[in-house]
């Protein structure tokens, strides 16, 4: 009888494990998807609610260091969701608009001044932050919590 009752526990334990899509990578608590192709900032960020997510917002050192990580294994530059588009040289989360709380940019960066409002992971920087004009192209960074196992499509 108990062992029908802990064997019962463990099925649901293992039901309710959360996971990323097929594409995305896990990093502790979040899934991210590092895209194939390019876009501007705005579009980047419309793309990223089509899936349900937002342009990645690192709030720890870990999580920008593995971005930076992960992103020198791809090609090119990826945008990320931190931006100056509302006050020059205020650098927020696009989803909050709240201060960064993680400052990963080059140490020349950042220097674009008010033509340069976006910031990407730049690649020749090893992966370092670099404000950017927003209507450049770029690859781009989505980020979302895992799904439910009953949500994964895959």
């Amino acid at each position: 009888m108990s062992l029908s009752i802990v064997l019962l526990f463990f099925l649901n334990a293992c039901i309710c494990v959360k996971a990323c899509e097929v594409g995305w990578v896990q990093f502790k608590t979040n899934c991210y998807m590092f895209s194939q192709t390019t876009s501007t900032w705005g579009e980047a960020e419309s793309i990223c609610n089509a899936f349900h997510s937002k342009l990645a917002e690192p709030m720890t050192n870990e999580e920008a260091e593995f971005l930076i990580s992960h992103s020198q294994n791809q090609a090119g530059e990826f945008w990320l969701g931190i931006s100056d588009i509302i006050e020059e040289d205020r650098w927020i989360y696009s989803s909050n608009q709240q201060p960064i709380l993680v400052n990963k940019f080059h140490p020349s960066q950042p220097n674009g001044y008010t033509g340069s409002g976006c910031v990407a992971v730049w690649k020749s920087f090893h992966g370092l932050w670099a404000d950017e004009p927003c209507s450049r192209h770029y690859g781009f960074i989505c980020q979302k919590p895992p799904e439910s196992p009953g949500n994964i499509i895959g």
